[in-house]
């Protein structure tokens, strides 16, 4: 026999209570006087014996009442010592999905407290000598290794909420992983997110025995923060800009919210009341202005009523560097029509300072010294100006080629590591569904279909050597932008260029957005924000080394986590990798002799915020269709049917009923005992 909860068997020292009534209870006598008592010596005798026997048999009874209680909340059970199937049940997975849906509340306890007694009750039926792999959203804290039932329950009751979730092809592949390639024998405890259920991709056989346990909530409402960002392309000292932050309702009814922005822990404060009706994205709208220039830390604060059913998406974090004026450099050779548009579009920009730099003219030392150097159709590109350009202290290059001496760009195409293939002299026409939407994002709010793209009648064919970003391409799949970095530069490079007789770009609508969006981002203006499932790496805006003098914090005051990232160092750029070291939202903080250089602002992923979960029918139907029935069971949670899952692999007698009617038939005995002696 194993008790279930054997710490509670403290309470059996709570029988030196009836031994108190018993040695004291009975002591107390009162004497009395008689002038003869020799007629009392043969009662008294036997009396005494028998009040013995009878306050005796009385603290027997009582602490047995006592002790069979006790045993019986300890709740005794006997467990068989052979599994009545045929798997490998030695060892054990759980899976406890703690993403930010679990926390939805259903009888006053969230779904994933609810799952946390559900693995203890499961788990405390299994055999002792079971081993168990535990996993959980937070791929870091996930074991490689088996841990014992006390480990796996202190696991269970430490785990927290995490930012991102697994799908169920990913989770069946670490559990794999676990088990050596050996048959699965696991539970998988979770609410199934539409997002997550993937059982087309998922590898498991005839062999596998995975049960999942689907947990679900009434609450389905919920409104979420879906994406923040500015509409003008500079950030302004002392001059009032414009934050748009875009709310979605992923609920079926109406909701009042209020939204509050914070900048630099108050430097800026503003809030807003709103409505937003059911299934709508609404866009909000804050002007602020700051007062000084350097890193600014931004939060945004989703407050609503109980229809918003998921907290932990109702904050927002994102930052920017907003820096003095921006210096943009125009090199060209002599005349050129497109220097005008540059020129028009570049002094127009707030805080930017515009230099135009005609080689025929000569050029110094500080006329390389930009924050975006742009190479406009330059026919040559002598060593000396390469070298100079290379060695120079500024960190964008733009560039436009001369298409009709592109040979003299191969120098410094072998430089960048692409290879130029050839001049191709086809009529394309940009490509509008190519644009990196994350480059730039925001801009476009949707594509008309009758847009009149630009067009192309000469550009370089590349054959790419090295990794590169594809910001835009053209209709016959050819880059016309790409970005890359090297020597500590980063590089944007038009595979055609502004000559009118080339093309029409510079006249179009599109060039404005995309040389702004390039002057923001080589501004360092746009802003900054990371999802927790993508931060593998980030850019540091200054080059560092790693001596022991760099280190992350996620607060300047009183930080609770601390760390010294690994730094590289490719081409002088600096690279901070952060995979599996950044588990939360919010901002972190990079440190260098305690001075702060950089600040990465990260949030939790989007899709947890949907509230669309997979029906119970939908999944039988799905393991039907797929013929899982063997691999795959759903048991319902809903009707407390997770007991059965132990019950058919597992034979247990528990025993708690039987000292519990242990303890009546001893308060009766006590009861006869006092009344047959009274």
């Amino acid at each position: 026999m194993s008790l279930l909860y054997p710490d509670f068997l403290w309470a059996l020292l709570l029988n030196i209570v009836p031994i108190f009534i018993h040695l004291f209870n009975y002591q107390k006598h009162e004497t009395i006087y008689f002038s003869d008592i020799t007629l009392f010596k043969n009662i008294e005798e036997k009396t005494k014996k028998r009040s013995q026997l009878k306050n005796l048999l009385v603290l027997i009874s009582r602490m047995m009442i006592l002790s069979s209680v006790i045993f019986a909340f300890c709740l005794p059970y006997r467990k068989a010592n052979k599994i009545t199937n045929d798997q490998n049940q030695s060892k054990i997975g759980i899976y406890l999905d703690n993403s930010f849906s679990m926390s939805r509340i259903k009888n006053n306890q969230s779904l994933l407290e609810a799952a946390k007694v559900d693995i203890i009750n499961i788990v405390n039926d299994l055999p002792e000598k079971t081993q168990f792999f535990y996993t959980t959203n937070n791929l870091k804290s996930n074991k490689q290794f088996s841990i014992n039932k006390s480990e796996l329950i202190e696991d269970v009751i430490k785990t927290q909420y995490y930012p991102n979730s697994l799908t169920f092809q990913e989770i069946t592949e670490i559990q794999k992983e676990q088990f050596k390639k050996q048959s699965i024998q696991s539970f998988i405890l979770t609410d199934l997110q539409r997002n997550m259920f993937n059982l087309k991709e998922i590898d498991v056989t005839k062999n596998d025995r995975i049960n999942i346990l689907k947990y679900d909530s009434d609450q389905k409402q919920n409104i979420s923060i879906d994406s923040v960002w500015f509409t003008e392309s500079n950030r302004k000292i002392n001059e009032n800009e414009t934050l748009k932050v875009r709310i979605t309702n992923h609920s079926e009814n109406e909701v009042d919210f209020q939204i509050k922005l914070n900048i630099n822990s108050g430097e800026v404060l503003n809030q807003s009341y709103n409505k937003i009706k059911s299934l709508e994205c609404k866009e909000v709208t804050f002007l602020f202005a700051v007062n000084s220039k350097g890193i600014k830390t931004g939060l945004i604060t989703l407050v609503s009523n109980e229809m918003n059913c998921i907290k932990n998406d109702d904050l927002y974090y994102f930052s920017y560097n907003l820096n003095e004026e921006y210096k943009v450099v125009n090199i060209h050779n002599g005349k050129n029509n497109s220097n005008t548009y540059l020129d028009g579009l570049f002094r127009s920009v707030e805080k930017t300072k515009y230099l135009d730099v005609d080689l025929k003219n000569g050029y110094n030392e500080y006329d390389l010294k930009a924050d975006l150097l742009i190479l406009n159709e330059l026919k040559f590109l002598d060593e000396k100006l390469l070298d100079n350009i290379l060695k120079s202290t500024n960190k964008n290059l733009l560039i436009f080629p001369d298409l009709t001496n592109y040979s003299s760009y191969l120098n410094l195409f072998k430089l960048f590591k692409i290879n130029a293939v050839s001049l191709d002299s086809s009529n394309v026409e940009l490509d509008f569904s190519s644009m990196d939407l994350m480059y730039f994002k925001n801009i476009f709010s949707k594509k008309n279909k009758n847009i009149d793209l630009p067009f192309f009648k000469s550009h370089i064919h590349f054959n790419m050597l090295r990794n590169y970003q594809n910001l835009i391409s053209l209709t016959n799949g050819d880059p016309l932008l790409l970005k890359f970095k090297t020597f500590n530069k980063n590089i944007y490079l038009f595979t055609s260029n502004l000559n009118t007789k080339i093309s029409n770009l510079k006249k179009h609508a599109l060039f404005v957005p995309v040389m702004l969006r390039i002057k923001e981002e080589s501004s360092k203006d746009i802003l900054k924000q990371f999802t927790v499932d993508n931060l593998n790496f980030v850019n540091l805006s200054t080059k560092v080394q790693q001596k022991g003098d760099v280190k992350i914090v996620n607060s300047l005051k009183q930080p609770t986590l601390s760390f010294f990232p690994n730094i590289s160092q490719n081409e002088d750029a600096s690279k901070v990798f952060l995979e599996n070291q950044i588990e939360d939202v919010g901002h972190y903080f990079i440190l260098k002799n305690d001075s702060l250089i950089d600040v990465i602002s990260v949030n939790g992923v989007k899709n947890e915020s949907i509230m669309n979960f997979v029906l119970e029918d939908e999944i039988n139907t799905t393991v039907k269709n797929f013929g899982l029935e063997k691999s795959l069971k759903l048991w319902s949670i809903a009707n407390h049917k997770y007991q059965n899952i132990v019950s058919q692999d597992y034979k247990t007698t528990q025993y708690w009923k039987y000292f519990i009617l242990l303890a009546i038939i001893f308060l009766i005995l006590e009861m006869i005992i006092i009344k047959k002696t009274a």
